[in-house]
């Protein structure tokens, strides 16, 4: 990698640390591709079964939320907690770039930071870590 390059990268990783929850399943290709806003949700309303939100990419800016939100979506996937099937995502963004996820006031109830959403995909040079979400993760909230 030439200098250029180098720099080039350092630019794209600078911002705010965030955290997106996700599928394990999807991490090979998050990390490929990036964080893309429009993808498939995993979130359809009970109702009219039409799509939560409208394509945003949602994150949050507290490693303790997004543990959280993980371990209660593990639960309704799994039916346990800390199975691994979910995944935090940590990536590095402009936070002008986001704005706040309203969307589910109860569920914010007790949260430690900031819900947001944006319409700006993630680039895979942006992403600085994964984890799984294990028992021992949600104990370290």
């Amino acid at each position: 990698m030439i200098l250029a390059d180098l720099f080039t990268e350092a630019i794209a990783n600078e911002g705010t640390a965030l955290y997106h929850v996700t599928k394990t399943v999807n991490v090979p290709k998050i990390q490929k591709k990036g964080i893309l806003a429009f993808q498939p949700t995993n979130w359809i309303q009970a109702g009219n079964k039409e799509r939560y939100g409208d394509g945003s990419i949602f994150a949050f800016d507290h490693r303790s939320d997004a543990i959280r939100w993980a371990a209660k979506w593990d639960w309704d996937l799994t039916k346990s907690m800390g199975s691994g099937a979910v995944s935090i995502i940590e990536f590095q963004s402009d936070p002008s770039t986001w704005q706040t996820d309203t969307a589910d006031p109860l569920g914010q109830g007790g949260k430690s930071g900031n819900w947001l959403k944006s319409m700006q995909s993630i680039k895979p040079t942006q992403i600085t870590g994964v984890t799984p979400v294990t028992i021992d993760v949600i104990k370290s909230r």
